[in-house]
C-alpha cells in the first residue's frame, strides 16, 4: 500500500486539515483499516473499485464520492487490490463553510452522497475530472482550486469558539455559558452556531475530546499494561465505569477490548487539530 497524509494548502487550512491519499496495486492483498473517532467530517473520491466497511454498526460501500460524519463512531473499511482514492479531513466547521449544509441535517450514521447534499452534481463533475487526471499533485491542485473558489469565510464568532476550546475543555464551568459571556451574545445563540456549523453542542464536544486525549495517549505509548486508575485521574473521569462508558459509547467496546486491537495494528488515530 501507498499512502500520503499532505497537509492542506496555507491558504485553506481552516477549511481542512489535510488530503489522506491511498493506493494499493492490483496484485495486492485486501487490507482492513480502522479509523479511530474524530467528530470531523470526511469526502471521499475513490477511483478504484468499490470501498466496502461500516460507520459504527451501520454498513457502507463507496463508488465514487460520498461524504462520512461527523465521525462519532469507529470508521471500518476495507482497501481492495487497486485502490486509488482521496479522502478530504474538515476541520470541525470547514465541512459547513465548504457546502453551506446545517449539519444538524447530517446523522452521524449515515453516509451521504454530496450531490444530493447540495442538490445539483457538482462533485460527480469534479469526481470525472479527477479521474482523467495522471499525477496526484494534478488532483489536489483541482481540489484546492475548488475549496479556494468557494469554500465561505469563516465568521469572527465561530473562529473565537474554536479557538476558546481548549480553555472550554480544562474548565469545569459548563461550556455554552462560558463560550456565550467570552463572545458577548447569548448561549442561546452558541448553541445554535454550533448545532448549525460543527453538528454538535459544547457539551457533546468537551465530552470527546477528554475521550480523544485518553486515545491519543493509548496510541502513543501502546502496551497490554494500562494504569487504568491513572488515566482516569489524569484525565478527569469520576472513575473507571465511567470511562469504561466513553469507550462504549465511542468505540462500541470496552478499554481492554481497544488495546487488544490496538496492538493487533490497523487501527489509526486523525492528526490534532489547531485548536483540539
Amino acid at each position: 500500500m501507498n499512502s500520503q497524509l499532505i497537509e492542506a494548502d496555507e491558504r485553506l487550512a481552516t477549511v481542512f486539515s489535510h488530503y489522506y491519499c491511498v493506493q494499493q496495486g492490483p496484485q495486492d492483498a485486501p487490507l482492513q483499516q480502522q479509523l479511530v473517532p474524530n467528530y470531523e467530517m470526511l469526502l471521499v473520491f475513490n477511483f478504484g473499485p468499490a470501498i466496502s466497511g461500516s460507520l459504527g454498526d451501520a454498513p457502507y460501500v463507496i463508488s465514487r464520492t460520498a461524504v462520512l460524519g461527523p465521525l462519532q463512531k469507529t470508521l471500518t473499511y476495507e482497501l481492495p487490490a487497486g485502490a486509488d482514492l482521496i479522502v478530504v479531513n474538515f476541520t470541525l466547521n470547514g465541512f459547513y463553510r465548504l457546502l453551506r449544509v446545517p449539519m444538524q441535517e447530517l446523522k452521524t450514521q449515515d453516509i451521504h452522497n454530496p450531490d444530493v447534499l447540495l442538490n445539483k452534481p457538482c462533485f460527480e463533475d469534479i469526481w470525472s475530472q479527477l479521474a482523467q487526471m495522471t499525477t496526484l499533485a494534478d488532483r489536489l491542485q483541482l481540489l484546492n482550486e475548488y475549496a479556494l473558489t468557494y469554500a465561505a469565510p469563516a465568521d469572527s464568532t465561530t473562529n473565537s469558539m474554536i479557538e476558546s476550546i481548549p480553555y472550554v475543555n480544562n474548565t469545569v464551568v459548563e461550556p455554552v455559558k462560558l463560550l456565550a459571556t467570552q463572545q458577548q451574545v447569548s448561549a442561546r445563540m452558541i448553541q445554535l452556531t454550533l448545532q448549525k456549523q460543527l453538528g454538535y453542542s459544547a457539551r457533546e464536544l468537551v465530552r470527546f475530546l477528554r475521550f480523544k486525549k485518553v486515545l491519543t495517549f493509548l496510541f502513543q505509548q501502546p502496551t497490554p499494561s494500562v494504569d487504568w486508575l491513572s488515566l482516569v485521574s489524569e484525565y478527569g473521569y469520576h472513575d473507571q465505569s465511567h470511562l469504561i462508558k466513553d469507550f462504549q459509547q465511542y468505540m462500541g467496546i470496552s478499554p481492554r477490548q481497544f488495546i487488544n486491537q490496538l496492538a493487533q495494528g490497523g487501527m489509526c488515530i486523525s492528526k490534532p487539530g489547531k485548536f483540539y
